[in-house]
């Protein structure tokens, strides 16, 4: 029987079926959905009463920087490579793990808030940040940076597979380790080959950058004669699982490799926006059978953490660029958030809710005046819904927000550890 029961909302399953049941019951024992169906009077177990809720799967943040909220408005309004060379950079050398443990705990508490139940995440100190995450209660998938162009290259490599050994042997039920090289203008071919090595050979997925400026795919054909999906199709990093982020800038020829290839895509639309660095084709990406999870990208070129915002976002800004109000549905948008990034990332039972998948789960208040008279629950959570409306976030199985209360750490705590660890930060950078 179930331990847990969460009854009487509209259960959104984002299965294969699309099924959505008014007045439905989610169960769950062990970590895992154990029935999804009609309520079931007295039944045992505890019981969350949804009604007048929506109850979906976790929000999944495919990728992000989640130490990054310590920067949160240091260095806006610049293009990605003045931002990373001339501000972002600098500052991270001056990074101590007590303030990627309390960077990334407080991006923690925001995401709980915000109904997102998993985190990709790709930053230095990947032990105190994955710390920090499983602290929390999210499911945390982390990878330390690689770069290539440093003179510790071979150092940081070693401290990569070490770390990644170790995640493999804790056999943690929500972490999910990855390697994380940057991109492929820090990471030099001789390098990246040892760390598909790696990964292939552990089967870890790679969680790396991608084709995200112009500049980049200018450089690419200037070395080596090919466009970065080319590039990377050559040396091989597609033979294992990649999680590739950005992919803003594709030929029809690129596109058709990253289908092919079965890699998933993370776009970050708002990051990219506000970087200048283009819009992802997701139209063409979709209609080539390219799986599409979404990310905020780190709170420096965001700059938050909120998967809702990047729901709407994506399902309205192709349809404005194309001038077609059918291009990516409200549904699609909201699967790009679920199911989709669950796939981006090589999960195969999570991101819906169905029995034998892994018990994420969110309710979100459908009695706001801006959810109302609610014709249709998916265009009101796609077009309409704030993360504010979410108030339950259960992860594997466990309450980590309840009545809008964040249960698993302290939230004023962490808002000022977090403070004070980023005006050290700044601080020690001059």
């Amino acid at each position: 029987m179930s331990s847990l029961r969460i009854t009487g909302g509209t259960v959104l399953c984002f299965d294969e079926e699309r099924t959505i049941l008014p007045g439905g019951e989610v169960g769950i024992s062990d970590g895992r959905i154990d029935y999804v169906g009609p309520c079931r009077d007295g039944a045992a177990g505890e019981v969350i009463d949804a009604t007048g809720q929506a109850v979906m799967p976790g929000l999944i943040n495919a990728h992000t920087h989640v130490a990054m909220t310590l920067m949160r408005s240091y260095a806006d309004d610049m293009s990605l490579h003045a931002w990373l060379e001339q501000r972002i950079w600098p500052v991270e050398r001056h990074l101590l793990p007590s303030d990627v443990y309390w960077g990334t705990l407080l991006g923690c508490v925001e995401m709980i808030r915000a109904g997102v139940t998993t985190f990709n995440d790709m930053y230095w100190h990947a032990r105190e940040a994955t710390q920090a995450g499983l602290d929390s209660g999210l499911r945390t998938c982390p990878s330390g940076v690689l770069i290539g162009i440093v003179p510790d290259k071979q150092a940081m490599f070693e401290r990569a597979v070490e770390f990644a050994d170790e995640c493999i042997a804790r056999a943690h039920p929500r972490l999910h380790v990855r390697f994380g090289p940057h991109a492929p203008y820090t990471v030099p071919d001789d390098f990246m080959a040892q760390i598909i090595e790696a990964a292939g050979s552990r089967g870890v997925p790679i969680h790396t950058h991608l084709a995200e400026t112009e500049k980049e795919v200018a450089d690419c054909l200037a070395q080596h004669g090919e466009r970065v999906m080319e590039h990377m199709q050559r040396i091989g990093l597609f033979d294992v699982a990649v999680n590739a982020a950005h992919c803003v800038h594709l030929s029809p020829a690129e596109i058709a490799i990253l289908a092919e290839r079965g890699v998933g895509v993370v776009t970050n639309h708002s990051s990219n926006l506000k970087l200048g660095a283009g819009v992802a084709p997701i139209p063409e990406l979709l209609a080539a059978g390219v799986t599409i999870g979404l990310g905020t990208d780190g709170t420096a070129s965001n700059n938050n953490l909120d998967v809702l915002e990047e729901v709407r976002l994506v399902a309205l800004l192709h349809k404005g660029l194309r001038r077609d109000a059918t291009v990516i549905s409200a549904y699609e948008a909201l699967e790009m958030a679920t199911a989709g990034g669950a796939r981006a990332m090589g999960f195969d039972d999570l991101g819906r809710l169905k029995p034998g998948y892994r018990a994420d789960v969110i309710c979100l208040d459908l009695s706001a005046p801006h959810l109302c008279p609610g014709h249709n629950v998916i265009s009101d959570l796609a077009y309409a819904a704030q993360s504010s409306d979410v108030v339950t976030t259960i992860v594997q199985g466990e309450v980590v927000m309840r009545d809008r209360q964040v249960l698993s750490v302290d939230q004023a705590e962490v808002v000022a550890k977090a403070r004070e660890a980023a005006l050290g930060l700044v601080g020690r950078a001059g």
